[in-house]
Order: C-alpha cells, then structure tokens, then sequence
C-alpha cells in the first residue's frame, strides 16, 4: 500500500464542503506561536511556510506545506497551542475545520482517521530521520539528501529552491550552505541556475547517497 502524508483529492473534496474556506495574501500570517484557537488548516492551493523566530529575532525555517497538507492537529488532538509561526509563501486557499466539523468528520469519514493516523506517523518518521541526520552526517551529504527527496525524474530534475532556502531547512548558515553546495557541483552530481539547483541524475545521486550515508537504507516490503 502506498502512504502518503498529505490528502488525496477526494477527501481534500469532502474537507472543503464541511468546513471554512480562508484566503491569505503572499506574505500574510496565518498563525502565531502560541495561538491556542482550536482548527485544523489544509492546504489546498498556494504554499505555506512554517517556522520560528528565535529571541535575537532570526527565523528559522522548518517545512513548506503544498496542496493537500495539514497543521494544526496539535490544537485538536491534546488541545495544545501552536507551536510554530506559520504564514503565506504564495497566495493561499485554505480549508479550516473549527472543533465542531473536525469532530464530524472524525465520526462519519474513516477514511479522515486513516489519513491523520498516517500523516501523523510520516512526520514524526521524517522528524526522527532528521534528528539522526543532523547528528550523523556532513552538511554536504544532508543536503544531497534534501535534493533527492525533491526529485520526481528518474534522470535530470530541476527543482525550484534558492541557497538561501536550503540553509533554512538544513538549520546551517548561507556559507556552509554554499559550501555543501559546491561540493556537490564538483563531484558533477549538481549545478546551479537563477532561483533552481539541477540535479543531473536521481539514479547517480541516489547511488552516491547509498555510498556515503552512515545507516544502511531500510528495505521497503
């Protein structure tokens, strides 16, 4: 059976007809740190960036949510606040589910539970697959990995991301950013055009992965 973390398009359907349809401008904030307003926000057009500003006021980037994600289980499930800023990357159409509808669904659409359930477990799989990362490998190997995630060609994929981007989601500053990225550009595994990073190969980096990670990959059933 195939996972996946975010919604199919049936039930990105049936979430909009219960709940509240909310735009957002590029730019505009969503949620703060800390907003204990109960609602869980599905994605279904635009980008969403998630993250924290720390006390010296320097933003921490944490995730990009596209069409069909979710945040806010937190504020339902153990009626916890935010724990992350979140605001518009693009323009945004959210569906929100106040208590009330998320109850209903949670009631009449098992397929919602599944989806929660699995959605959950993948990003705390990906959470702890960081964790080990970050304490494991180089800088330059993290990021080889971020973009083999981004891939969906088997051979030559270009994947929008600026370095400034990959510095937010690696928790590095800009220079070690450009560093790693400069390792990768002379082992030919990648190059670099205006606001994208090309990567020749999925197969090619997938073997250099394979090679220079420190776990052995779990073979999938």
């Amino acid at each position: 059976m195939n996972y996946s973390r975010t919604m199919n398009e049936t039930l990105l359907a049936l979430c909009a007809q219960h709940g509240d349809r909310k735009t957002f401008s590029q730019g505009q904030l969503i949620h703060q740190r800390g907003d204990a307003r109960p609602g869980l926000n599905i994605v279904q057009t635009g980008q969403v960036k998630v993250g924290n500003y720390g006390l010296d006021g320097q933003y921490q980037l944490t995730s990009y949510l596209q069409r069909g994600d979710s945040f806010g289980e937190v504020t339902l499930l153990v009626e916890q606040p935010r724990t992350h800023h979140s605001e518009a990357q693009t323009d945004v159409v959210l569906t929100h589910l106040n208590s009330q509808a998320f109850n209903w669904m949670n009631a009449n659409v098992p397929e919602f539970n599944t989806y929660l359930l699995t959605s959950l477990a993948i990003k705390l799989n990906m959470a702890l697959e960081m964790m080990d990362d970050h304490r494991r490998l180089p800088t330059h190997v993290r990021l080889a990995k971020l973009l083999y995630n981004q891939c969906t060609q088997p051979t030559l994929n270009t994947i929008k991301i600026r370095q400034s981007d990959c510095a937010e989601l690696l928790a590095v500053s800009l220079l070690s950013s450009h560093k790693a990225l400069s390792k990768l550009t002379l082992l030919n595994l990648v190059s670099t055009s205006y606001g994208a990073i090309l990567v020749h190969d999925k197969l090619q980096l997938e073997q250099w992965l394979n090679d220079h990670l420190s776990l052995l990959p779990i073979q999938q059933n």
